[in-house]
């Protein structure tokens, strides 16, 4: 499991009596469709039980951009994220997605129950958007593809625990998501083969 899951050190039973006290109801999206669009007045906030979904804003050009994916686990929301009125911004199902919607403010009540289940998710909430976020600014940060890549990687195997890795997202949108040219990313990942520092075949990366 992702250790960044709301869900991690939380067996069947705290997670029905979560899903209780939460009030969640659960939707089904197709690949494409958009699943949440962020705005000031909204408290829907969702949590992937299953698929892959991505976080993306539209400029006023009308350009889009992959600015974070959400993988089961994932918890996102307006109320989770800076407000701003620069861009739009949507979550779109890249594949066949199931997700929970409850009202933010169902975290707070949820803490108020002094459960051992409902303290376990905050804790696993706070420490999801925190890391998460740090870890995208650390990548976006490095200067040349070549560290945004082995940093990345790096992540996922503290993340994983494993040393041989399957990227959660395609290699097109991975270059989306570090902010770099794709035929250029293509060809540092060639490299690193090359050199023996990783060994790569489609999404499958292994740290040598």
């Amino acid at each position: 499991m992702n250790k960044y899951s709301v869900f991690n050190g939380m067996n069947t039973s705290e997670r029905v009596s979560l899903y209780k006290t939460l009030e969640a109801d659960e939707r089904v999206f197709k690949r494409a469709e958009t699943i949440l669009s962020f705005s000031p007045e909204s408290y829907e906030t969702c949590i992937i039980l299953e698929g892959l979904a991505y976080l993306v804003s539209i400029n006023n050009s009308g350009e889009e951009n992959i600015i974070d994916y959400y993988e089961a686990g994932s918890i996102f929301g307006s109320r989770l994220s800076p407000n701003t009125n620069v861009n739009l911004y949507n979550v779109t199902a890249k594949k066949h997605c199931s997700v929970l919607f409850f009202d933010h403010s169902k975290i707070v009540e949820s803490y108020k129950g002094n459960c051992n289940a409902h303290q376990k998710f905050i804790n696993n909430v706070i420490t999801a958007c925190s890391c998460r976020n740090q870890i995208h600014i650390d990548i976006l940060s490095q200067r040349t593809i070549r560290d945004k890549l082995l940093t990345y990687f790096g992540y996922l195997y503290e993340i994983y625990e494993s040393k041989e890795l399957k990227l959660p997202v395609p290699l097109s949108d991975l270059a989306g998501y570090i902010c770099a040219d794709r035929s250029a990313m293509m060809r540092e990942l060639k490299k690193l083969n090359n050199e023996n520092i990783i060994s790569s075949k489609g999404k499958t990366v292994k740290l040598l």
